[in-house]
């Protein structure tokens, strides 16, 4: 076991004090190499996953890793989690209750069910994403390819239909409809400008 020694001199009161050397272990101050790194990787989760919404938001909301674990209960029905570290981009992410039923549907491959609206906070941007097919994992020809997107907000309509007469074209300046005629349909509200000028 790995430790530190440390020798102490010291005046009290006028008084010359040494202290014989110390011998203190690592592991209860560190914790075993493994552990130490959970923390600091959690520590760094954590961070990331807060940075996805405003702060008076995302300071109640429940704290996921990147695996899916709860490293803190939330209290106000939010939940954020940390970018995905195998993706380009930054892709951390604050949302409510009817996202997550959204992200475990698409993960699935199955049709939403969430009956209320769905707000999903994204202010550190995005990894890029087509426009318009939800499993798309590179670029097709003449495929709406977003990237470079910064600080937006998305939200989810639960009758998909009322999405019809806004503008599908990621390039339009302002809110367009991601992934339009599917189940996944959602509006997109870009913060940052987007394109860039």
């Amino acid at each position: 076991m790995a430790t530190i020694t440390k020798s102490m001199t010291f005046i009290l009161s006028g008084a010359l004090f040494i202290a014989a050397d110390v011998m203190l272990p690592l592991s209860p101050v560190f914790g075993e190499g493994g552990a130490r790194r959970d923390v600091v990787r959690h520590a760094a989760e954590f961070a990331r996953a807060e940075s996805a919404g405003p702060s008076s938001l995302s300071k109640n909301a429940t704290i996921l890793d990147g695996d899916g674990n709860v490293l803190r209960k939330g209290t106000n029905g939010w939940t954020c989690m940390p970018d995905n570290p195998n993706t380009p981009g930054t892709d951390s992410m604050c949302m409510n209750e009817p996202w997550l039923n959204f992200r475990d549907a698409r993960k699935n491959k199955t049709k939403p069910t969430y009956t209320q609206v769905g707000i999903a906070y994204m202010m550190q941007g995005d990894s890029p994403v087509s426009n318009t097919d939800p499993f798309a994992k590179t670029p097709k020809p003449g495929d709406d390819w977003v990237e470079g997107l910064g600080a937006h907000i998305m939200v989810l309509i639960p009758d998909v239909e009322t999405l019809k007469n806004l503008s599908t074209d990621s390039k339009n300046g302002g809110p367009w409809v991601m992934w339009a005629n599917t189940p996944y349909a959602h509006l997109m509200i870009p913060i940052d400008s987007y394109p860039s000028p």
